[in-house]
């Protein structure tokens, strides 16, 4: 309620657009500040939650721009973090950069194999020289003891890649994915105003394999970097909600440089992996 008092009204019972994207704006950047709660009395214990949450964010921000300056001077391919990142076409493979360059849905789905109609594909993406390009520098960050922060509490040995400075290449990568996306799945697929990007590793004595669940996105690309590894098959059931949700359709083989593409709400697990490391990039 505090929000909307501070908003001028457009007529009797409308806000002007203007005011609250410009309130939406000031209350992102210092919600304390905007509701007026800095001088706020401590026995309010709203304002006490409030301010003690920007702390914590604060700190948080602050940690993470400091790992990110200190990688920098050990980065391994600085081309993916100077922004903005060119992508090149060496790095991808060819069929997928001729869809790049042609930019027609024609040409994207003549790069894809449809798995189960509709719903789940998965394309060529990578070549095998550019996951070796990534891997290396995923192990340079792990090599150089700085902290991480875990990509959700499902993966314990992850890295979200925009903590280590790589959010420039992955602009660029979700920008190249965005035709693909509205291809495939037109709404869902067409507007996407944020990443999520991490790795997960997965190997003997840490993670194996992960439960069926859903992904906390729109569009979900996920690719295998490597390395060498059997076992870890990705299975797949249902959409959330639908009646089959718990049924099984499909189990899919990674294979380095491969990238599977599906909805979030489409419910998968990974199988434990038997033997071997796998490093997969995951793109919401």
């Amino acid at each position: 309620a505090v929000f909307y008092e501070r908003l001028s009204l457009d007529g009797p019972s409308r806000w002007a657009l203007g005011d609250v994207l410009r309130g939406i704006r000031a209350f992102l950047v210092d919600p304390v500040e905007y509701l007026g709660l800095g001088a706020a009395d401590d026995d309010d214990k709203d304002a006490q939650r409030l301010r003690s949450w920007v702390r914590d964010v604060q700190r948080m921000n602050s940690r993470r721009g400091e790992v990110i300056r200190l990688y920098s001077s050990a980065a391994k391919h600085s081309e993916l973090f100077r922004a903005p990142v060119q992508l090149r076409a060496e790095w991808f493979e060819p069929a997928v950069w001729r869809a790049h360059e042609e930019g027609t849905k024609e040409a994207w789905r003549a790069a894809m194999t449809e798995h189960i109609s509709g719903k789940l594909f998965s394309m060529p993406l990578f070549t095998d020289e550019f996951c070796d390009m990534l891997v290396e520098e995923i192990f340079a960050f792990y090599a150089s003891g700085l902290p991480a922060q875990r990509p959700n509490s499902m993966n314990n040995y992850g890295i979200i890649l925009g903590d280590i400075g790589l959010e420039p290449f992955i602009d660029a990568l979700q920008a190249f994915l965005q035709p693909l996306g509205h291809a495939l799945f037109p709404g869902s697929g067409s507007a996407w105003d944020g990443h999520h990007c991490f790795v997960v590793r997965y190997r003997e004595g840490e993670d194996l394999g992960l439960d069926m669940h859903t992904d906390d996105s729109d569009v979900t690309f996920n690719v295998c970097l490597g390395l060498d590894f059997t076992g870890a098959g990705l299975q797949f059931c249902g959409v959330l909600g639908a009646p089959d949700h718990r049924q099984h359709r499909f189990t899919y083989k990674h294979l380095k440089g491969r990238c599977v593409v599906h909805l979030g709400q489409y419910r998968h697990g990974a199988d434990d992996i038997s033997s071997g490391e796998r490093l997969n990039l995951v793109l919401w």
